[in-house]
């Protein structure tokens, strides 16, 4: 008898092991394809995914016009395309038209008046004297004339460097656009083409693709595809919540400084505040700065503090935020956001917490086991110690 109850034994922890290494191959297979993916193949396949997302997000309006106006689906999904790009193409050319306007502006006004930054320094060195002079074992000293020279040598060094990067980096940057414009051109032009065709044969396309997959993949895909969006629009209402509190902090401290316009700046630099590697500090902290220099201070270190703690409140809630939105705990939701921000940057941030909540709730549905839950490790308890 004890012979068989050991060979159980030993059956049961084999059978566990098995489990174990296979959970864990998955989990390989899963990210190493993922790195795969990212990396290689959507990169080559970008403008035809971009081509049927925009196929996919024109069904409705395409859709309306077929039903309501009677016209055919071919030729409105035509149209749409053709009212898409004319609006995008126009946007481009507003922008960078207007951004070769404000460079020549720019050009033309941006002159630095040494005598003001020579008296800026002179007044900085008067109140440092005033302020040491009062101080019997500091005013002896030639602390003054040493913190001169090393400013002196720093300012020098300083344009020293600014003038070998404009001689050797702005060159170089020119270089690279040159040599990226016609990959980016054949870009433009694959995706163009590849939209229309897409756009007029979506339906078709589609079907072909799914008959390829056998019928129960094909329903985890749709399942997966279904999932997907809900996971993209609750991260969109996840983020827009955020939004909305940087704006409300942005509003009532640019009120309490006496900023002008204070709604409207709130919320353009709130949407700046979208983009993590942007942020509000590419707002603030210059313009705080600037106004430090102004001697304008109380505005300056106002600005630099709601900085401060726009950040600091932004890094509390966001991981709660989106993770109580995407149904993830926060923790989880902070290390799937700094992982993807590190691996993909900004496209990783919205990438990774979407898969993960994916794969969660195939988890929790019992289709995949990476991981035990609570509630099932407690069933599993109450059946093996059950009288």
């Amino acid at each position: 008898m004890s012979l068989n109850f050991d060979s159980g034994n030993s059956k049961n922890n084999s059978g566990k092991i098995i489990k174990i290494l296979r959970n864990i191959l998955i989990a390989v297979l899963i990210v190493l394809g993922l790195f795969l993916f990212l990396n290689y193949i959507f990169v080559w396949l970008l403008p035809f995914i971009i081509s049927w997302a925009i196929a996919f997000f024109i069904q409705p309006v395409v859709k309306f016009l077929h039903t309501a106006m009677r016209i055919p689906k071919k030729l409105a999904a035509v149209l749409v395309l053709l009212l898409i790009f004319a609006i995008v193409g126009t946007l481009v050319f507003i922008i960078i038209n207007r951004i070769i306007y404000e460079l020549n502006i720019l050009s033309k006004t941006l002159t630095i008046d040494t005598e003001i930054v020579t008296q800026y320094i002179n007044n900085f060195f008067t109140w440092l004297e005033n302020i040491l002079g009062k101080v019997p074992f500091l005013s002896e000293n030639n602390i003054i004339d040493n913190l001169r020279i090393q400013i002196d040598n720093m300012i020098a060094a300083l344009v020293t460097d600014i003038g070998v990067f404009l001689a050797t980096k702005v060159p170089a940057i020119i270089t690279s656009i040159i040599v990226v414009l016609p990959s980016f051109l054949i870009f433009t032009l694959i995706l163009i083409v590849s939209a229309f065709y897409i756009c007029l044969d979506y339906t078709s396309i589609n079907k072909f693709i799914m008959i390829q997959i056998p019928k129960k993949v094909r329903y985890i895909i749709l399942d997966i595809k279904n999932r997907f969006l809900e996971a993209i629009y609750k991260y969109l209402r996840a983020y827009l919540i955020i939004m909305l509190i940087t704006y409300l902090e942005l509003a009532t401290g640019f009120l309490i400084i006496g900023i002008n316009y204070a709604f409207i700046l709130a919320f353009f630099v709130a949407l700046v505040d979208l983009f993590p590697v942007v942020g509000t500090g590419t707002v603030l902290i210059p313009w705080g700065i600037f106004n430090i220099f102004q001697r304008d201070y109380f505005t300056g270190f106002a600005l630099l503090i709601l900085y401060a703690a726009i950040t600091i409140i932004r890094q509390v809630i966001e991981p709660k935020i989106v993770g109580k939105s995407l149904g993830l705990y926060p923790v989880v939701t902070l290390i799937a956001l700094y992982t993807g921000y590190n691996i993909l940057g900004f496209f990783g941030m919205i990438l990774f917490p979407i898969c993960l909540l994916l794969i969660k709730n195939l988890n929790d549905e019992g289709r995949i086991r990476l991981w035990k839950n609570i509630d099932s490790d407690k069933k599993d308890k109450t059946k093996k110690y059950r009288p």
